[in-house]
């Protein structure tokens, strides 16, 4: 449901939803439906097995909406903030990874995210769940480093590529940057590599010898946005 609520929320077109008859019992599901019919949208009953059979849960919660995904390019991500960062994902493949990244970016206030080739799609459910409404809100754009490289330096943003034995991020820190984090497994790609002003990374004191991109995404953003 929470899904649901934080697409109705947004400003999204919505098409339709399909919900079980007793939605409107609990006061969460009735205001719900009230926001729904504020805004139009068809609300078609259906039965607690339909709903299954088009859930990818176990336990749908009552209800499903169907929206247009949003269509978003580089010159969506506002830069003219400052400090303007955007999160940049080469090759992240997790789709709660990726969720948990974009909802990371929106909380710290990220201008947008870049998905690189090899990411996983931002609509997978499983990364829609863990962005919990963050790609409703925050533009992510999918394109390759031959249109993403001269659209960065046109807007003079820095690429910082995060890597294992990268350097501490530099001071004063940058006001204008490109995060890219790579794969889970792999890293960075070459062409990343070979395409950033600087190599970043995470000095560790423990014993463990890396972080997971998630963890790691959530340390740099918040030391380039605070």
């Amino acid at each position: 449901m929470r899904a649901v609520e934080d697409l109705a929320a947004s400003a999204l077109p919505l098409h339709l939803a399909a919900a079980v008859s007793t939605l409107g019992d609990t006061p969460r599901g009735r205001a719900l439906l009230e926001v729904l019919a504020r805004k139009g949208v068809p609300v078609h009953e259906a039965g607690e097995r339909e709903l299954a059979e088009l859930a990818d849960t176990e336990t749908p919660q009552g209800i499903l909406a169907v929206a247009r995904i949003p269509s978003a390019g580089l010159d969506d991500l506002a830069v003219d903030a400052d400090p303007a960062v955007i999160l940049v994902l080469d090759a992240v493949q997790d789709p709660g990874n990726f969720g948990t990244l974009a909802r990371t970016a929106e909380a710290l206030g990220a201008a947008g995210v870049v998905a690189l080739p090899g990411t996983v799609d931002a609509w997978n459910p499983k990364a829609v769940r863990a962005a919990m409404g963050s790609t409703f809100r925050l533009p992510v754009a999918s394109v390759d480093w031959d249109a993403l490289a001269p659209w960065l330096s046109s807007r003079g943003l820095a690429t910082l590529a995060a890597a294992a034995g990268g350097e501490p991020l530099p001071e004063p820190r940058p006001r204008r940057a490109a995060l890219v984090l790579g794969n889970e497994g792999a890293g960075i790609g070459d062409q990343t590599r070979a395409r950033a002003d600087r190599v970043v990374g995470i000095p560790l004191r423990g014993r463990a010898e890396s972080l997971n991109v998630a963890a790691a995404g959530a340390i740099l953003l918040y030391e380039l946005l605070r």
